[in-house]
């Protein structure tokens, strides 16, 4: 099929351990690697940084975010690189909010919109430089 290093490390298909809300991220060859949960593993998006460190000639070409009921956000396609992380929100003594993040980077910041978990009813975007998205920034070479 193809000559790439360690496919085994990445999920190209739905399986039981794919979360309802996960990533999906478009590869220049072609394929689509799907978020999957492993037991006493790196987490997906460290594991698809390592697999595309390893394979040079691929490249993210497109990321998407999916959950039930039909959301699915999408980044602009064939950018420089790609941003996915999590944070929380939290005010002392008052609610705590848990949100996804998911963004592009352009060649000069990388651009990332942040949802609220797990209904996705509020959003915000923000700019960070490719020093400050750190390991959750894989760039294309």
């Amino acid at each position: 099929m193809s000559n790439t290093i360690n496919d085994s490390s990445l999920a190209f298909e739905v399986k039981p351990e794919t979360p309802d809300i996960r990533f999906l991220a478009s590869l220049s060859d072609g394929r689509t690697v799907i978020q999957d949960d492993r037991i006493g593993q790196k987490n997906a998006w460290i594991r698809l940084s390592k697999w595309i460190e390893d394979n040079h000639s691929i490249s993210i070409t497109n990321l998407r975010l999916q959950a039930p009921n039909g959301i699915d956000f999408s980044t602009p396609a064939n950018q420089q690189g790609y941003f996915l992380g999590k944070k929380q929100h939290a005010i002392w003594g008052g609610p705590q909010s848990n949100y996804i993040g998911i963004g592009y980077y352009d060649g000069q910041k990388v651009n990332i919109v942040w949802y609220r978990q797990p209904n996705f009813d509020h959003s915000f975007t923000e700019e960070r430089t490719v020093e400050k998205a750190g390991f959750f920034l894989i760039k294309n070479s």
